[in-house]
């Protein structure tokens, strides 16, 4: 799968308003409640702003493929999702900004699901929602130490883990590989 950097250039370049993690945020919030989300409503989402067909288009097969990737890795029993993040030689608050950025795409993604209201009667899935809603104003001071630097890593653990508890809350085992099945 691509990088942050690699992501957010293709974005850019296809003069999407939103960021890669915004995106993979809105990407994975989507894959929750839908197997496979609908193109349309990505597409709106990213609000290219390019007339240029090739940029759209290889834009949109980047999308194509962080989406089969993200679906395969959240379906994976290895648990090997991650959240597509700044790398660690950015400072920690834009690092922070970027998992609140993460945070505010996921929510976009998962509201438009509709059995969203599963998760809200689950208190571990309620929970997690309303600490991501949380996380999504998410501010670091200018200067960060080695505190600092692990509670960001156990804050992005948190949200991983929480998203792949969501995920398989919503895509049972079953229910994904008959889902997907349909797609291919």
């Amino acid at each position: 799968m691509l990088d942050y950097s690699e992501l957010n250039e293709i974005l850019r370049q296809s003069g999407s308003v939103v960021q890669a993690a915004d995106c993979h945020g809105f990407l994975s919030g989507h894959l929750c409640v839908n197997i496979y989300p609908d193109q349309a409503v990505w597409e709106e989402y990213l609000d290219l702003q390019t007339e240029d067909d090739n940029l759209v288009a290889e834009c949109y097969r980047t999308i194509d493929l962080v989406l089969t990737e993200s679906g395969r890795l959240l379906a994976s029993p290895e648990l090997d999702f991650d959240l597509l993040l700044p790398d660690s030689y950015l400072a920690l608050p834009d690092r922070a900004v970027a998992l609140g950025e993460w945070c505010h795409g996921f929510l976009n993604g998962f509201a438009l699901g509709q059995n969203t209201e599963m998760v809200m009667a689950d208190e571990e899935g309620k929970d997690l929602i309303e600490n991501f809603t949380r996380i999504c104003h998410i501010e670091a001071g200018e200067t960060a130490d080695e505190s600092d630097e692990q509670a960001l890593f156990e804050l992005v653990e948190y949200v991983r883990m929480g998203i792949i508890y969501i995920y398989d809350l919503l895509q049972p085992a079953d229910t994904v590989t008959s889902k997907a099945e349909t797609y291919h």
